[in-house]
């Protein structure tokens, strides 16, 4: 079988979001002309961006079809350099919910209000925040939470905050324990909001079901790094790829190689040369098997 290199246009969504727009666009999640239409922080859409350097292309999108997907990522983690291996075979990739949420409580003299009556939106939102932490806990290994954005409405020095906004992430690669994810954080905000007086919504804007990548394709992958002599191990991805999305419509998997220290989306990031091209190894000799060529 033809073997195809894809670079999918905006895997990381740093410009435009959101990220993985061109698999997702591909896969049917949205419309080509809804993410076309997209904008960046200047005002200027994909569309554009495409158009002036010549990317845009003519064919439709989905006129080129494939019989499966393999795709090689740094891990984004620090769990291949920790225990000094040089490939990580992907079987399973994190299920994400996104939550936007507001903690609106009552604007008061920061000197005169007593405080067992005030109704201060931080307070509750760090407790719930520490409440959050304790949920992912309990529910680990494989759960994590983040509220990775908190925004006070008119901040001042001499007042209580009165409302809040704030993001959650929650992600695990069990479907299960997303939704326990779920029901716990909205049960401990109800519980936060009526003890401290506050209203607490927590609105979900995202969710994607975890990944579970295709055995042969995974088997290939293990195979191939196995051959070539690297040190592997199979592993679940925490962060969302293209391969996700392919995922949902035909046969796919993915190959790591470590980055140092785990660090990812930083200007420290850093892969060696020879990691990267051990990935690169396995991954030519994964497709090249699932192609039926003799390697």
């Amino acid at each position: 079988a033809p073997l195809c290199i894809v670079n999918w246009t905006n895997e990381e969504g740093s410009r435009f979001a959101p990220a993985m727009m061109a698999s997702a666009a591909y896969v049917g999640d949205f419309t080509v002309e809804d993410i076309l239409s997209r904008k960046d922080a200047d005002g200027v859409t994909v569309g554009e961006a495409l158009d002036g350097i010549g990317y845009r292309g003519e064919s439709k999108v989905g006129t080129q079809k494939f019989s499966g997907f393999v795709e090689l990522h740094i891990e984004q983690g620090p769990i291949l350099e920790a225990e000094n291996k040089t490939i990580g075979v992907v079987d399973h990739g994190q299920g994400v919910f996104w939550y936007d949420g507001k903690v609106t409580g009552f604007e008061s003299h920061a000197g005169s209000t007593p405080m067992p009556l005030r109704r201060d939106a931080l307070l509750a939102l760090s407790e719930f925040a520490l409440t959050l932490e304790q949920i992912a806990l309990k529910l680990g290994p494989n759960a994590v939470a983040t509220i990775g954005e908190a925004v006070i409405a008119n901040p001042s020095r001499n007042v209580i905050p009165g409302e809040i906004a704030f993001t959650i992430d929650c992600r695990s690669a069990n479907a299960d324990t997303l939704e326990a994810l779920d029901a716990s954080l909205r049960a401990a905000a109800s519980e936060i909001a009526k003890k401290r007086k506050v209203e607490i919504a927590i609105d979900q804007v995202w969710r994607k079901p975890p990944t579970h990548f295709d055995p042969k394709l995974v088997d290939a992958g293990e195979r191939a790094a196995g051959a070539l002599g690297y040190a592997h191990r199979r592993i679940t991805s925490g962060a969302g790829h293209d391969a996700c999305n392919l995922n949902t419509i035909m046969p796919a998997a993915m190959v790591f190689v470590p980055c140092k220290d785990g660090i990812s989306h930083n200007e420290l990031e850093d892969a060696t040369q020879s990691d990267c091209a051990a990935g690169a190894n396995v991954l030519l000799h994964t497709v090249l098997s699932l192609a039926g060529v003799a390697s």
